[in-house]
């Protein structure tokens, strides 16, 4: 009886073990099953057909952003600054902000991908997964101009990808966070500019 009873224990046990590493990925892959996947090369291999769009405005504007917002989502973050150190490897974080990475464009209406990202955490990228084909992104700029951006697609990477950062169509951002079973990979969400107010 002492026997049957402990097996029972340690089973429940590795059950338990089981659904605590798998349960998290499971959900993840669930949640994000509206998102529209694209391939990489749909958006950044694509540079020679947008960058030939014709640029519309009068004048040049740009600003640094300061504020991100996805209204569909319910994400409205403050921006701080992103550096990448190159001895350690690794980007600015915080636990709170979207993070925008220096080495981009800053948000403007005539070209480039300005970049953004952040942490999978409920504060800041979680429900980014969730986001559909046309929904809008606001990135707010410290000059008071609003880019209105909507979103086009996104795809799973390594984090070592450095296609985004090269770049060099028409206006878009991307913005990336943690993606797989134990955030391995990089999830880049993409929107493209469709106004400035």
């Amino acid at each position: 009886m002492k026997k049957k009873r402990v097996l029972l224990l340690v089973g429940v046990g590795l059950i338990a073990i089981g659904l605590s590493l798998t349960l998290p990925a499971y959900l993840r892959q669930k949640q994000s099953q509206g998102t529209p996947k694209v391939a990489a090369a749909a958006v950044f291999n694509d540079t020679e057909e947008r960058a030939s769009v014709e640029q519309t405005a009068e004048t040049y504007i740009e600003g640094k952003p300061v504020r991100l917002q996805i209204p569909s989502l319910n994400i409205d973050l403050p921006i701080a600054d992103g550096t990448f150190n190159e001895n350690t490897r690794e980007w600015t974080l915080s636990r709170d902000k979207a993070h925008y990475a220096l080495s981009t464009p800053l948000p403007n209406n005539s070209h480039g991908n300005t970049f953004m990202y952040g942490h999978n955490r409920r504060e800041v990228f979680r429900s980014l997964a969730g986001v559909k084909l046309n929904e809008q992104a606001i990135v707010t700029t410290g000059n008071g101009h609003k880019f209105v951006y909507t979103f086009v697609g996104s795809y799973e990477t390594t984090p070592d990808d450095d296609t985004p950062f090269r770049y060099s169509g028409k206006p878009m951002l991307t913005i990336q966070t943690c993606s797989g079973a134990w955030y391995e990979n990089r999830q880049l969400f993409m929107f493209d500019l469709k106004e400035v107010k």
